[in-house]
């Protein structure tokens, strides 16, 4: 696809955009009757019609109260993984134990397709009889002073969020209430109601959701750096293809295992719509550091398609991309037959991913559920969030996506990956053109164009910056005297200039 095509996409998606102007309204607490709070108060007579700062209606038995009923997303609107806040409806009593509580509206995409009702349900139930003094994290059973709360498979930002939205909420609560509440900094007592977190306070919270993921966090960063490296000495390690090789396959490993299954950290076209709905409702930081794996990949990622493309990402760090990568390379060496589109085909079908990208963005902006729905074009979440346990029709086209990059390497990246279209967008405007070409290449030589999985560099010579993902196999063969046709040639000249010198100082002799 010629890249003076991507202006246009641009401009077809913003109009996309503005017709999806329909939002679905959110929920408000004076939207509940007592009906909704007598299962968790049977004996409650009264559900009074004022909501009271920071956002609770008492709940009453008599002219006695018996509690109060809360919605999160009215205290403490936590973007969660899908850029808008979780509704949870909560039922709290006077020794702020929570008596009750139900998800009353989200637009969360794995709570959508691919956790299980009983799973949430499970999840939930946890917080039953918790009291506001309790210091409640996802996963902390090895944190003393802790309550722990098993966190939900394949959700872990999203357990994050409402664990956050439910506990921040009822503290504000019971402190406007002065019921009893929980000390927080510097065993402080929280007595302002319906106020901001200080700063001090934030990062606090932010720092003790990290402080259980220390391992990964340092791992990660460590993996960055590394790559850092290999991107800055990038000139030197390919004139060393035993030690690039090594760091390459060694690299993309990682990517599977740690950054794909450990840290369920695989990027998605999801998070850039959520990173737009976020940006046009209510930005903050929160989300985007609950995961400190996942902030950290993002920020590399924001940084690297500016300065180098896409590439960086797509080749690098994207796990579902290195698996297909690994795939295929391990069906070369079996000698498995190749099946590649012409390059006619082959530009047409770059289209696609384009298209799914307009098309998820114009429905995001009127149902994110549904694009979210959509957006299972990608495979990550069966292949990597469930690991394959899922229903057979996901599994099936996930294996069967893996199965066609044993024949046609990277098939999905190249064709349908709707977040790859994105990052190519933005890489648009990167800084940095380090893969370096001959006068020669294309003209005639077409070793490089041979060797390229993506098939991004074109006839002429030059590589397509929106689609090459900077593998650095063509640099291999730039500085390698045995492959690229100008370097065989001089190679071939020295050789022969050196053993006529040989000649003539044996004659000599």
């Amino acid at each position: 696809m010629s890249t003076g095509n991507i202006p246009v996409l641009l401009k077809l998606a913003l109009l996309l955009c503005a017709f999806a102007c329909n939002v679905n309204a959110a929920y408000t607490l004076d939207q509940f009757q007592l009906d909704d709070v007598q299962g968790w108060f049977p004996s409650a007579s009264e559900l009074e019609t004022q909501t009271q700062e920071p956002g609770y209606r008492l709940i009453k038995e008599g002219n006695t109260v018996i509690g109060a009923l809360l919605l999160t997303s009215q205290i403490n609107p936590i973007p969660a993984y899908s850029g808008k806040p979780i509704s949870t409806l909560v039922a709290i009593t006077p020794d702020t134990r929570i008596a009750g509580l139900k998800i009353v509206q989200h637009e969360e995409p794995i709570l959508v397709v691919g956790v299980k009702e009983t799973d949430i349900s499970h999840f939930i139930n946890q917080y039953l009889n918790l009291k506001s003094t309790d210091k409640v994290r996802v996963n902390a059973s090895d944190r003393p002073g802790y309550v722990s709360v098993d966190g939900i498979t394949g959700a872990t930002i999203t357990a994050m969020v409402l664990n956050r939205s439910i506990m921040s909420s009822v503290e504000k609560v019971c402190a406007a209430l002065q019921w009893p509440v929980q000390d927080t900094t510097a065993g402080e007592r929280v007595n302002v109601v319906n106020a901001e977190l200080s700063l001090e306070q934030r990062w606090q919270q932010r720092a003790d959701t990290w402080a259980s993921q220390k391992f990964e966090a340092w791992t990660i960063v460590g993996a960055l750096l590394l790559l850092t490296l290999i991107l800055l000495f990038q000139d030197w390690l390919v004139r060393r293809p035993a030690l690039f090789r090594c760091l390459r396959y060694g690299f993309l490993i990682f990517t599977v295992i740690f950054i794909g299954y450990v840290s369920s950290a695989q990027l998605s076209v999801v998070n850039i719509l959520a990173f737009i709905q976020t940006i046009i409702h209510n930005f903050t930081w929160d989300t985007l550091m609950i995961d400190p794996v996942a902030f950290f990949l993002w920020s590399f990622v924001a940084i690297s398609v500016l300065l180098w493309g896409r590439g960086v990402f797509c080749g690098w760090l994207c796990p579902f991309g290195a698996m297909q990568e690994l795939i295929h390379d391990l069906a070369s060496r079996l000698n498995m037959p190749k099946f590649e589109f012409s390059p006619m085909i082959h530009e047409r079908l770059w289209a696609l991913k384009y298209l799914i990208l307009i098309v998820l963005v114009g429905i995001s902006m009127d149902s994110f559920s549904t694009a979210a729905k959509l957006a299972e074009v990608e495979p990550f979440k069966t292949s990597l969030t469930m690991k394959f346990m899922r229903d057979w029709g996901y599994v099936t086209y996930a294996a069967g996506l893996l199965t066609i990059a044993a024949f046609n390497s990277k098939f999905f990246c190249k064709y349908l990956c709707a977040l790859g279209a994105s990052l190519s967008i933005l890489g648009r405007f990167k800084i940095f053109d380090w893969l370096r070409r001959r006068n020669e290449c294309g003209k005639p030589c077409q070793s490089c164009a041979a060797r390229c999985q993506i098939n991004a560099i074109k006839p002429t010579g030059g590589i397509v910056d929106n689609e090459c993902h900077h593998c650095l196999e063509c640099q291999l063969i730039y500085w390698d005297e045995h492959n690229c046709p100008p370097l065989v040639e001089k190679r071939k000249k020295r050789e022969k200039r050196e053993a006529n010198a040989r000649i003539k100082a044996a004659n000599l002799s």
